[in-house]
């Protein structure tokens, strides 16, 4: 996702988005080698080196996230964690490609820390918004493969069992066959520096279950496909004014609700007549329901047997909490939460936050119990 607590340039999102994070399930399911990290219940640490409203100054990274919120996370019983960076903290903007060395070291220190428990990290390359445009270019994608490059070699020490590397976070506007054949350019030159690293890898635009399903996986093994989960878009971002305005427009909409409830329930969530359209027609064609939630991570499963069994896995999932009903949202998570387990897909919750309804009301950081029982997790 490419805002976190607050609105950030993020453009807007198609109506017919139905962002489906897929993800490796159960432990054991998630075994697609022996050096594979357990990415089967997670949890996304954002606006830490990534989406940061406060710079990332020392002061910032060194309090964000400490070792008690680490160590929190593992009691409760997640098994990784996703790690986001903003690349131009990273790496030379200008000039030949280049590492900031102090801020890498940061960001190695921020792995140690979380590897001190037992969590396993994916690092995620997060940049937000519009600087992904810069990508489109051949110099740009030459320069991204160059920087993953030096990323790679520099970290090529981590665990490879417990630290995996996702190339980059929703890559639209890369799309399509030239994204795919980018990205399998990623994965080519890190293998070459770093040759047992999990890598996780996504369809393109806004990693949505119908990006992935129209590719072919690549060749390479020890690979991870990830896509995000936000279905329906309506309900899970309401009130948020980063996206599609008419979920910025729309309140109190609650989840599941049946086809024949959606004349009531459009006049609730919405005022102008246009909107409450668009919102009736998602309902009554059955897009609000437990089934179609369910059916949409069958059909990410049924793409991997196809070609063999590929791990998946759900990157994000989650449901701003502005103006969602709570006890909706809770629902709308196990529900989620349920389908990926079914289907072998492991996943993490956006986001630790308490827009997103992770950390409990209040002024400490412990987690919400009832966000730890809808993911079927013990209490922090």
């Amino acid at each position: 996702m490419q805002h976190a607590s607050r609105p950030v340039d993020r453009r807007r999102v198609l109506r017919g988005l139905g962002l489906l994070a897929l993800a490796p399930a159960a432990s054991e399911a998630l075994a697609a080698g022996p050096s594979q990290p357990d990415l089967s219940r997670g949890v996304n640490l954002s606006h830490w080196f990534a989406q940061s409203f406060e710079g990332y100054g020392a002061g910032h990274l060194e309090r964000f996230v400490t070792r008690a919120d680490i160590a929190r996370i593992a009691a409760a019983g997640f098994s990784h964690v996703r790690l986001g960076f903003e690349p131009d903290i990273v790496f030379a903007r200008e000039g030949a490609p280049a590492l900031d060395e102090a801020m890498v070291a940061r960001l190695a220190g921020a792995i140690a820390m979380i590897l001190a428990t037992p969590l396993a990290v994916v690092l995620d390359m997060h940049p937000v918004g519009a600087d992904k445009e810069r990508y489109l270019t051949p110099a740009g994608a030459d320069r991204l493969v160059a920087n993953w490059t030096l990323l790679a070699k520099r970290l090529a020490g981590s665990d490879p069992g417990r630290v995996a590397f996702e190339i980059l976070n929703e890559p639209e506007p890369l799309k399509g066959e030239a994204w795919w054949q980018l990205q399998g350019r990623i994965v080519a030159a890190i293998r070459a520096v770093d040759a047992s690293r999990t890598l996780v890898v996504n369809g393109g635009g806004w990693s949505g279950i119908e990006d992935l399903v129209a590719r072919t996986p690549y060749p390479h093994k020890n690979l991870v496909y990830t896509v995000h989960h936000y279905a329906p878009l309506l309900f899970s971002h309401q009130g948020a004014d980063w996206t599609w305005d008419v979920a910025g427009r729309t309140h109190g909409l609650g989840w599941p609700i049946a086809p024949e409830d959606a004349d009531a329930a459009s006049q609730a969530a919405l005022a102008e007549a246009g909107d409450r359209a668009t919102l009736r027609d998602q309902i009554a064609r059955g897009l609000f329901t437990q089934a179609a939630l369910a059916q949409q991570f069958a059909s990410l499963a049924a793409w991997r047997d196809r070609h063999g069994g590929p791990t998946l896995y759900c990157g994000e999932f989650g449901v701003y909490l502005k103006v969602a009903p709570p006890q909706a949202r809770l629902r709308w998570l196990a529900a989620s939460r349920a389908a990926c387990e079914r289907n072998r897909i492991g996943w993490a919750l956006w986001d630790n936050s308490r827009d997103f309804g992770f950390l409990a009301e209040g002024a400490g950081r412990d987690i919400d119990a009832g966000t730890l029982h809808a993911l079927d997790l013990g209490k922090a």
